[in-house]
């Protein structure tokens, strides 16, 4: 079981990474953007919706490796004084909640981005950027979250708990 979960915990590594990817082409998008407005008023045309795609892109593919290192937000002043017993019970809860909030989330989030398909849903400009691609990103984030939470699940359960060494510590860091 553990390597199945170490080979999806991968994939969904290697998926943050590639999301890291979307803040370097925004930057090249934006000042090539503003470079050509202002040096030849030639501007790049569509260059907001396709940062805004990116954003997203940058946004949701990036939420499942930050769950696996642990790099989203975790409030712990009212359980790290609990007795150890009655965090883990605390834990377990708090995974299986977010699993079934994601879920949910993932699954509305599938329902309209397929019906903005179908209806070919367009953002207003000079060219009518399609918004369903952006809606679909942000569904296989979700998605890709839910999996996630699937993996720390299954962890928690057979107690091989994700090593976490410096590189993954930060300020702040609930751990």
């Amino acid at each position: 079981m553990l390597p199945l979960i170490e080979a999806v915990e991968w994939l969904l590594s290697r998926l943050g990474v590639l999301s890291g990817f979307a803040t370097l082409l925004v930057t090249l998008i934006v000042v090539t953007d503003v470079a050509g407005r202002s040096i030849f008023n030639a501007p790049l045309h569509s260059a907001t919706e396709v940062s805004e795609l990116l954003l997203v892109a940058l946004v949701f593919l990036g939420l499942a490796g930050a769950q696996q290192k642990r790099q989203n937000y975790a409030i712990d002043v009212a359980t790290r004084h609990l007795p150890m017993p009655l965090q883990n019970i605390l834990e377990a809860f708090g995974y299986l909640f977010c699993l079934v909030l994601t879920v949910g989330l993932a699954w509305f989030s599938t329902k309209q981005a397929l019906s903005s398909y179908d209806r070919g849903e367009a953002g207003f400009g000079i060219i009518a950027f399609p918004i369903w691609p952006a809606r679909f990103i942000l569904a296989l984030g979700l998605w890709l979250l839910s999996v996630q939470f699937v993996c720390d699940i299954l962890r928690f359960l057979t107690g091989n708990q994700r090593a976490t060494g410096p590189d993954d510590a930060t300020i702040g860091s609930h751990e």
